[in-house]
């Protein structure tokens, strides 16, 4: 397809053309040299000058035989520029035909792309993104390939978001474009061992007990607080003179109660809380050996498990796997954490009981055949010398500036143009780094087996099916044994209602290109709402400035934005004149919108517009509802239509959205609000009326 012609001062390795088609940034083109080869090209930018688009292109090379090489003369300006095909792109950038298969190229006729496994066992490899952006959907996928080509691998899942792949994916929605990525239904119930502890046992699993012979060195690290030197020198010299190198708790508080040191009593008490785990055991333990089978995904269920316990069997497991695999005792695998800055976090976010095995496995366990893949929704906190050893990045939405800024310090090849893109990725596209010289966006395959999720790889003709729907739906992750736990007292009735949201999809055209940002409308109080920590949080007041005249709203928002501002500084940054602005400041301090604060004003309104787009709610919303009760809002969309005078948009969706919520109706009439994607009590919503003008109760 022709999408332009060659313009301007060109070179062997870059050029620009007049954009004439439909073209999109890191798409790849295709064009004729002087010496009648096809080069292969990829869009940097894309920027409107007046009445013409321009695109800048990087030469990435043509085939000349089974060498790759760079044009010796520069381009003739006016020549065509096409779209380049999937036969083209593959020959240059030499991707394989076998491996991993994640997905399609972004932009491609139907081109595969597959990840090459022998380098994530030996080059590890880093799944990032922010929150609702697919990554355990992703992270199922390659699981999926894993199994396909028997290549074993254990799991640490915090969240038991990886049960369902032992069953066929029965989802209609994505079963009926399964034939555009050329893959059927499929469950891995055979495949699968999952592996739970006493706590969180489930039909099907096997119960995990952990090797109960320990060094002593292996027991101080999975203290869950550290001893004084006192306390160390009790263990120290009560293993001294024993010619054992392994103890079991009970061995080894035996040889600490005949230690004269009045210490041991603080040793043996933290002895003591280590052995009220219960994951330790000299008999029927799990071993190395039962976890790491070939075509076989053992699957570590610690969903409910505390936070200290998930620590200590990360740090066994990875440590004693480790130990196994560099004496051959098991098969090369990957070992494969979700939630990985919890285990291994950066320096100023904690220190983990698996930090220091974890980061020995990143950096010593590709000698050995042990693959290391760490999953993370927060890339600033996950230790840098660990997300430095994953040699394969792949990405889906980051948009936290430390988040961003940790990722260009710790992988090569992001560029600043590539940065650019990682933040605005959509759900289901994947850009991967470091599994060639380029970097690829990826169209993440439908899954052949269940998601425990929203689905998170979604086509083109799914994404028009939402867009065309009136009413969106956001997908519970929490359904009802999950929430019952928030139940104070006795539970007489759990209830799934919808919540009503207007969703303002807007569209900014800056310097950069074209933005889109999803804002949120309360349906029942008319404020603004976004994602904080895992909870919706709301403005407090700007339903009191949208009904301003415009020089009292431009006052108003002035001081919102910017903070206090003195009456000169007010009146010279909005061009009011003195008399006008005194009368408009009279108004704005009578309705209660601006006090004063010494000399200078201020505002009341509660409102951070840079904090509301930075944490937009980016959860997967489907044309359908789940199960319970949509309230209806008790504002009519046109509350929507004044807030977007605030933003001031290019192009304008809107749509009626519903964040859904459990209601725990407890035995005293008491009723408590979890967030049913998040698994947070809401406490907004159980302090306002909300509750109250519900009929269902």
């Amino acid at each position: 397809m022709l999408v332009g012609r060659i313009v301007g001062k060109t070179a062997t390795e870059s050029f620009n053309f007049e954009v004439t088609g439909i073209i999109r940034k890191m798409d790849f083109v295709a064009t004729r040299d002087p010496e009648r080869h096809w080069v292969l090209g990829r869009i940097d930018d894309i920027i409107q000058q007046e009445d013409q688009t321009l695109a800048t292109v990087s030469v990435l090379g043509y085939v000349d035989k089974d060498a790759i090489k760079m044009p010796r003369m520069p381009f003739k300006p006016n020549s065509f520029v096409y779209k380049a095909d999937d036969g083209l792109i593959k020959r240059v950038l030499g991707l394989k035909a076998t491996g991993l298969y994640i997905g399609l190229l972004d932009g491609s006729e139907g081109l595969k792309i597959y990840l090459d496994p022998k380098q994530l066992m030996t080059k590890h490899m880093a799944i990032l993104a922010k929150s609702g952006f697919g990554k355990s959907y992703l992270a199922g996928v390659i699981l999926e390939e894993f199994i396909e080509k028997e290549i074993p691998a254990v799991v640490i899942d915090p969240h038991g978001e990886y049960l369902t792949l032992r069953y066929p994916n029965k989802k209609q929605e994505e079963i009926k474009y399964m034939p555009v990525f050329d893959v059927k239904p499929k469950g891995y119930s055979k495949e699968i061992e999952l592996y739970c502890l006493d706590k969180n046992l489930t039909e099907g699993a096997r119960r995990l007990k952990l090797r109960g012979k320990l060094t002593h060195q292996e027991i101080l690290d999975m203290l869950p607080f550290r001893l004084t030197s006192t306390q160390l020198s009790v263990i120290y010299t009560s293993v001294m003179d024993s010619e054992k190198q392994e103890y079991t708790l009970d061995e080894i508080k035996r040889e600490v109660i005949k230690n004269k040191s009045p210490s041991k009593w603080s040793v043996i008490s933290v002895l003591d809380l280590l052995k009220s785990t219960g994951l330790f055991d000299t008999f029927g333990y799990i071993t190395p050996a039962d976890l790491v089978k070939k075509g076989k995904i053992s699957i570590i269920n610690l969903k409910g498990i505390e936070p200290d316990i998930q620590q200590i069997v990360v740090y066994k497991l990875a440590k004693d796997l480790f130990n196994a695999r560099k004496m051959n005792k098991i098969p090369p695998f990957v070992f494969i954490v979700e939630e990985a800055h919890n285990f291994a976090p950066e320096r100023g976010f904690g220190e983990a009981i698996s930090s220091r095995i974890l980061r020995t496995i990143a950096s010593e366990g590709r000698k050995f055949g042990m693959g290391l893949g760490v999953i993370t929704q927060r890339p600033a906190r996950i230790d840098k010398n660990v997300l430095s050893q994953c040699s394969t990045q792949v990405f889906l939405r980051v948009t936290n500036p430390n988040d961003i800024k940790s990722v260009t310090e710790s992988v090569e090849g992001i560029t600043k143009g590539l940065e650019a893109q990682i933040k605005t990725l959509p759900i289901g596209t994947a850009c991967v780094v470091g599994a060639i010289e380029q970097p690829l966006l990826v169209n993440v395959r439908i899954k052949r087996s269940e998601h425990s999720g929203a689905p998170a790889s979604l086509t083109e003709k799914f994404k028009e099916q939402e867009e065309d729907a009136d009413t969106l739906y956001f997908y519970p992750k929490f359904l009802e044994e999950d929430v019952k736990k928030h139940a104070t007292k006795d539970l007489e009735k759990l209830k799934l209602v919808y919540y009503p949201l207007y969703c303002l999809r807007c569209k900014f055209n800056t310097p950069e290109g074209e933005k889109i940002d999803n804002i949120y409308v309360d349906g029942f109080s008319g404020e603004l709402v976004y994602s904080k920590n895992d909870t919706l949080t709301r403005t407090s007041g700007i339903t009191k400035i949208l009904d301003l005249e415009m020089k009292e709203k431009a006052v108003a928002l002035f001081l919102t934005t910017y903070g206090m501002a003195s009456f000169d500084t007010i009146s010279k940054k909005l061009k009011i004149k003195d008399t006008q602005l005194m009368d408009i400041i009279a108004r704005l301090k009578k309705q209660g919108i601006i006090s004063m604060d010494g000399m200078e004003f201020k505002s009341n309104i509660n409102a951070n517009f840079e904090e509301i787009l930075e944490n937009q709610i980016t959860e997967t919303t489907v044309a359908y509802k789940y199960a319970g009760d949509a309230i209806s809002p008790k504002l009519k969309k046109e509350i929507a239509t004044k807030i977007l005078d605030i933003f001031n948009p290019d192009a304008v969706e809107k749509k009626l959205c519903y964040y859904p919520y459990w209601l725990l109706i407890l035995s005293d009439g008491t009723v408590e609000v979890v967030d049913a994607i998040t698994g947070e009590k809401d406490e907004y919503l159980k302090s306002s009326n909300f509750i109250e003008s519900l009929k269902i109760l």
